[in-house]
């Protein structure tokens, strides 16, 4: 359903205009109804409609048919300081970088969209177990994705969540906003932790007071 969605957006940058007109006017015949228009133009992934759109087609088909189908909520809050730090040029190879790899994850019958500035949502026909080994195959363990940027090394390391559906679930956005608030919640508890941390390493880092001269 996606193949074409998959690879064309980023290949088209490199050919003639004849072949760009021919090969987005197949790429629009092949997207499903939902996810026309619904493209993020920055990454050629789905962007947050098109990706809804497709992931209620295949939930419905997998409940149907009594299959499994897994959810993955990625976010890249690095993307940002990179533009900052390295500028423009280099942000957008990283953000190419980070498009093929969750390409790559979602292989040829999953889907993947862009969901936020930062935040990346893949939907993969398959049972969570094997949604985390595709991850760790291409993302490593932990996930991260590294980028060579000439006299730097660029280390983006994500946020991320897998879910699977149930045969209950019967919209994907819903899934998506309790990942999402699962993802908030981690991260605040991870943020008190680090507070503490902190707090706890500077009170045993102060010097002791010098005793009084009598």
């Amino acid at each position: 359903m996606n193949t074409l969605q998959a690879t064309a957006p980023f290949a088209l940058l490199l050919r003639p205009p004849r072949l760009v007109a021919l090969a987005a006017a197949i790429t629009e015949l092949f997207l499903p109804q939902e996810a026309k228009g619904g493209i993020d133009q920055r990454t050629g992934l789905y962007n947050f409609e098109g990706l809804m759109g497709a992931a209620d087609e295949m939930l419905a088909r997998a409940r149907a048919e009594g299959r499994p189908l897994s959810v993955v909520v990625i976010e890249f809050s690095d993307l940002r300081e990179v533009h900052e730090i390295y500028g423009h040029k280099v942000s957008r190879k990283v953000i190419a970088k980070v498009v093929g790899k969750l390409r790559a994850v979602a292989g040829m019958r999953g889907l993947a969209g862009r969901t936020g500035t930062e935040q990346f949502t893949l939907v993969l026909p398959m049972r969570r177990d094997k949604a985390l080994q595709a991850i760790q195959r291409v993302l490593g363990k932990p996930a991260r994705i590294e980028f060579d940027a000439g006299d730097s090394e660029i280390v983006l390391v994500p946020d991320l969540v897998l879910d699977s559906t149930d045969a209950a679930t019967e919209s994907m956005q819903v899934v998506w906003q309790e990942m999402c608030q699962e993802m908030a919640t981690t991260r605040k508890v991870e943020l008190r932790r680090q507070h503490y941390l902190q707090r706890e390493r500077e009170r045993h880092s102060r010097p002791m007071a010098l005793p009084s001269r009598l």
